[in-house]
């Protein structure tokens, strides 16, 4: 029996898999996608399924993709999406163990469980956000916003919690799920499905190699366009290593260094200091990594939980970083961007693009907002 979660259901198991040691997830072969998937068993289904993932009842049913409305399931705990056929065969991840084959289930069956793979997770993000935006429970530019930093979790080393993703706990140091252009690549093949356009607007806002909830914030807030809260300023790598100059590789504290932003045209780095600095140890290891950085020519910009407080801080360290990348650009930089930084519209735009990326435990409230 092959099972391929779809939708909500389908991402809550694609974050328990990342987060999992014991698990692993794997591009589902054109072959399994099409093939016949057998009757769909009450009992295999639930339980091939994580265990206090996913628990499908009557009540609560697990959505399920069929290739159309005539192999639809009509088991009781299954809501039924009929559109597999006509997806690219680069859809779908199939959830196994780290030692290869399908996890054991305790029906004793063989049962293939698939998950949709970053492009599709992002269309079916796309679809549900639609919806609130039809309604007018969210504007086009947040949802736009909030699919942007999605695809960047894929794309990145963390995973939120399955059942919890706004409150619950970040897992870090995870391998990517997809990189953008994957997911890009798989919209471009995916046309003419409901949600393809929000979907293929915010693929285009996100970056790859974020390594944490806040870094994906201040990524939107350095690089999306005005109109969505951002500064537009160039798109920095992120954690990639930086080789350092044969002349101070004796000198340096880190042989490597992976900053979370670097701007190879400004000579600027960037790192969200999200741990406590407190101890001893930690305070040596900023003071030998500030110092590397000066070594190398290059100028280190840390923030912290801080600079994220309130729209008006998060204002005042991208006004910092404007006066540093000043001299690098044209005469009329630091005029275009102090407007950017003032523009009432901008400012609200800011607020917004906040409301939808800090994470919950972060949450703040800034009354000039």
């Amino acid at each position: 029996m092959d099972i391929f979660l779809a939708h909500e259901d389908s991402l809550k198991v694609l974050r328990h898999a990342r987060r999992t040691e014991d698990l692993a997830l794997i591009p589902a072969d054109r072959e399994e996608i099409h093939r016949d998937h057998g009757r769909i068993d009450a009992s295999s289904l639930t339980s091939a399924l994580p265990e206090g993932i996913l628990a499908p009842t009557r009540m609560q049913p697990v959505s399920l993709r069929f290739a159309d409305d005539a192999s639809r399931s009509q088991c009781g705990i299954v809501r039924a999406v009929p559109n597999l056929a006509r997806l690219p065969d680069s859809s779908y991840l199939e959830l196994i163990s780290s030692t290869g084959g399908p996890p054991p289930t305790a029906a004793g069956e063989p049962v293939h469980v698939f998950v949709e793979a970053a492009g599709l997770s992002l269309l079916s993000a796309a679809q549900s956000l639609g919806k609130l935006v039809r309604r007018g429970r969210l504007t086009r530019n947040a949802a736009l916003v909030r699919l942007s930093g999605f695809l960047m979790e894929l794309c990145g080393s963390y995973a939120r919690d399955p059942l919890s993703p706004a409150s619950g706990e970040v897992v870090y140091d995870l391998p990517p799920v997809s990189s953008v252009a994957e997911a890009a690549s798989f919209l471009e093949s995916a046309s003419g499905l409901h949600g393809h356009t929000l979907a293929r607007m915010a693929a285009g806002y996100a970056n790859d190699g974020s390594g944490s909830t806040m870094e994906t914030l201040w990524y939107h807030a350095f690089c999306l366009p005005p109109r969505l809260g951002g500064m537009h300023l160039q798109r920095p790598l992120q954690n990639v290593p930086l080789e350092w100059p044969d002349e101070v590789s004796a000198l340096v504290s880190h042989q490597t260094m992976r900053p979370d932003f670097f701007w190879a045209l400004y000579r600027a780095a960037c790192e969200h200091q999200g741990k406590d600095h407190a101890s001893e140890e930690a305070l040596a290891e900023d003071c030998n990594r500030a110092r590397d950085y000066e070594l190398c020519g290059i100028d280190y910009f840390p923030v912290t939980k801080k600079d994220a407080h309130s729209e008006k801080a998060v204002r005042a360290f991208l006004a910092q970083l404007v006066e540093k990348f000043a001299p690098y650009e044209g005469p009329s930089f630091k005029r275009r961007m102090r407007q950017r930084l003032d523009d009432p519209d901008v400012v609200l735009a800011r607020s917004v693009l906040l409301s939808q990326l800090m994470p919950a435990a972060q949450r703040w409230h800034d009354e000039d907002a």
